[in-house]
């Protein structure tokens, strides 16, 4: 079994973001660390309030890049870093979440949007493997 993990790789102006886990649930837990690592430079401090998030996609791969853009957006609007996710409910088009995180007054890294070149979401008898490129 596929434990989560994830590295990031730069990429000219971008950061590719390759993850591993062993359900889509976890792996997408783990983007959601990895993007708050990345932004946030191990951000320390109270959690805050949990912040509840859906999103949906038309497909698993789509649903990734969709995901780490809502996280984006949430970051901005609540000067925070998500660093504690937790899915509750995922399948291929879907996911609910709760995520909590400490605040930021200033970002590591900037992070634009995540971006559909180059993307991959790929399954073997592991789990998952993705590789996303980060808009920085």
């Amino acid at each position: 079994m596929r434990l989560p993990s994830h590295s990031f790789e730069d990429h000219t102006a971008d950061v590719r973001l390759h993850v591993e886990a062993h359900d889509l649930g976890a792996l997408l837990e783990e983007a959601g660390r990895a993007l708050g690592e990345l932004m946030g430079g191990g951000a320390e401090g109270p959690l805050g309030d949990p912040l509840h998030v859906r999103v949906q996609a038309a497909d698993r791969a789509a649903l990734l890049v969709r995901w780490l853009d809502e996280l984006v957006g949430l970051s901005e609007i609540e000067h925070r870093v998500w660093t504690d996710i937790h899915v509750s409910r995922v399948d291929e088009r879907s996911v609910d979440a709760v995520v909590r995180g400490p605040l930021v007054e200033a970002l590591r890294t900037a992070v634009k949007a995540a971006t559909f070149h180059d993307l991959r979401v790929e399954e073997d008898c592991e789990g998952l493997q993705a590789s996303v490129i980060l808009d920085v």
